[in-house]
Formats: structure tokens, C-alpha cells, sequence
């Protein structure tokens, strides 16, 4: 994990160094004072080190990524430090995908168990016919057409003439009536006794929830699948059904933990791609997450901004690949790492 923290970081240091941020600064600081101008330029030249030779400039890099010093926002939510901007944005995430974080492996899995040991009859079938919908259609397609099923077509579902108004708006209506303490809503809501924000959240969620895990449910399930199908044709299988043990017992003591396998390194890969944040989901709903910001960076050109949004994800995901080592060993301690 260090060595690719420390490749990354050089490559975002590169790129940084061939995105000149300078321009950037005087347009966004375009209608001040010439000297205020200067100013931010030559705030931003210290902090970078752009006086000093090019290996001194990489190690103060080093050095204020890991003392948290990144930089600020000059356009999207300028004057604020990177790293507090992805604070703010990051908990939003988390409470969009929390939910299908939890539900997916364990209905993918379920799906997956049911369609192989009913192979080629009615239930397969319909699981692989549902799998190949998920994987066929883009998520942006699913979710506007719940969009207009779910808020035009059954207007009663969502409250009739205000369907439209309040399903669909950019951001939730409610607002909270205490103090925002953790950044997460339904938390807030909680510590602030507040139900018409808690479910005001939850109202906005439903559908960008369902849209993400119906899409994210075919890979694992697939995967689950075909893992299956290959493991219970395994002596060990074979063997255990003849000793009689019922065939419940069979799946779950013996085929689902080697079926996992497989399976496991696919959904610490959907987990870690949703706190990435679905760019095409929350621009779809507008939902102003990480992945939301992290295009809108790259379009406005606020370039400390993508370096934050990049090595955060970088951390994300060589976390969920160390998690995903693990656990291999925790389904199957017979696999050890030499």
C-alpha cells in the first residue's frame, strides 16, 4: 500500500506541476485589485515551493499531504482547504451508498446460491435474465426511468400534485431544525429529534438507493454464480452429500464459503467503486457528492482540488484491495500470505 501511496503522489505531483494553477487563480480572482491577486499567487508559489529546486518542491509536497496541508478550493468553494472540502462532500456519499453497501452483497450472494443450485429451470432464469438487464443498461437510463415511472406515472406513490416538486428536486426540501454535528443527515436528524428532516432524507435516497443496487446487483450475482456451479461439482461435494448430510448443510457449511472467494474481490470492488461516489447516479439526481464534485473540478479546472479527489480515491481503493486480502484468509484460513 505504501509504494503505491508514494507512486501516486509523485504522478499527482507531476501532473500538478504541468497544470499551471496561476491562471486559474486570476481568472476566479477576476474584478479584485491587481495587488490581491498577487497576493493568492504568491501564497499558493510558498506553500508549493515553487522557489526552491525540483526534488526540495516533491518532498514539501510529500510533507503537506501527510500533514493534511493540500491546498484550497479557488473555484469550487473558494478559499476553503481541499481537504475540508472533501470532508464535507464525502459524508453525503457514505449516506447514499451506506444502504446498498449492505444489501447488495447479501442479495447478489442470495441470487447467486438460488440461480446455481436451481440451474436451467424457472428461478435461474429469471435471476440471469434480471442480471443481464442490471449489467446491459447504463445507470443513468435506470434512474430516469424510475424517475418518470415513479414520479409521473404513479403520482400516488409520490403524493400526488408535489410528486415532481419534492422527488425530484436537486437537493432535499426539509431543513434540519438544530445543528448539523456530523455532516451526515440522518445522524443530524437523529441527535436533533428532527423526523420531518430524517424522513425527508430517506424520501430523497429511495430512489437513487434502488437504481444503484439493481445495477450493481449482476456482476456479483453472475460472479456468485458461476462459482457456485463450479464448486459444487467438487468431490468434497460430492462426498458430503453421500455421508447424507442434508443439502442445505451442504450449500451453506461447505459450497458457499469456497464459492466466496471469487466472489469476495468483486464486491469489495463495488463497495469501494460506491464510495467513489456513482458520477453518473449523483449526476443523474444531482446529488452533490463526491463524485459529483470530483467532475465538477475536472470541468472548472480547479486542479488542487482533483489532486485531493485523486489521492483520497487512491487511499479508498488500495484500502478495499488490503480488506479484500484479508478476507480471503478470514473464508478460507487455508490460503496464507508468503
Amino acid at each position: 500500500m505504501v509504494p503505491i501511496l508514494i507512486t501516486v503522489l509523485i504522478i499527482t505531483f507531476v501532473l500538478s506541476k504541468t497544470m499551471n494553477v496561476f491562471p486559474v487563480i486570476s481568472q476566479m480572482a477576476a474584478g479584485e485589485d491587481l495587488e490581491t491577486i498577487q497576493r493568492m499567487i504568491e501564497e499558493e508559489e510558498r506553500r508549493m515551493g515553487y522557489d526552491k529546486p525540483l526534488l526540495i518542491q516533491l518532498l514539501i509536497y510529500l510533507q503537506n499531504f501527510f500533514t493534511g496541508n493540500w491546498g484550497n478550493s479557488y473555484v469550487i468553494m473558494r478559499d476553503i482547504p481541499v481537504i475540508e472540502v472533501i470532508g464535507t462532500v464525502f459524508p453525503k456519499t457514505i449516506e447514499l451508498m451506506i444502504f446498498p453497501i449492505i444489501i447488495i452483497p447479501i442479495i447478489a450472494v442470495k441470487l447467486g446460491v438460488v440461480s446455481s443450485t436451481n440451474k436451467d429451470k424457472l428461478k435461474d432464469t429469471s435471476i440471469r435474465f434480471l442480471a443481464v438487464l442490471g449489467a446491459g443498461f447504463p445507470i443513468f437510463f435506470i434512474g430516469n426511468l424510475l424517475q418518470v415511472f415513479l414520479g409521473v406515472i404513479l403520482k400516488e406513490f409520490t403524493y400526488g400534485e408535489i410528486s415532481i416538486q419534492i422527488m425530484f428536486s436537486n437537493t432535499p426540501g426539509a431543513q434540519l431544525s438544530g445543528e448539523y454535528f456530523t455532516g451526515f443527515r440522518l445522524i443530524d436528524a437523529i441527535l436533533n429529534n428532527d423526523p420531518v428532516f430524517f424522513f425527508d432524507t430517506i424520501f430523497h435516497l429511495f430512489i437513487p438507493v434502488i437504481c444503484i443496487s439493481f445495477a450493481s446487483l449482476a456482476g456479483i450475482t453472475r460472479q456468485t454464480r458461476s462459482s457456485m456451479l463450479d464448486v459444487m461439482d467438487q468431490d468434497y461435494i460430492r462426498t458430503a452429500r453421500a455421508k447424507g448430510l442434508p443439502e442445505k448443510k451442504v450449500i451453506n457449511s461447505h459450497a458457499i464459503r469456497n464459492a466466496l472467494i471469487p466472489s469476495s474481490n468483486l464486491i469489495i470492488t463495488t463497495i469501494t467503486g460506491s464510495l467513489l461516489g456513482s458520477i453518473f447516479l449523483e449526476a443523474t439526481f444531482n446529488y452533490l457528492g463526491f463524485g459529483y464534485y470530483f467532475v465538477r473540478s475536472v470541468f472548472v479546472g480547479d486542479y488542487l482540488l482533483i489532486n485531493g479527489f485523486l489521492v483520497c480515491s487512491c487511499l479508498i481503493i488500495i484500502t478495499g484491495t488490503l480488506i479484500t486480502d484479508v478476507l480471503y484468509v478470514v473464508i478460507d484460513p487455508r490460503i496464507t500470505f508468503k
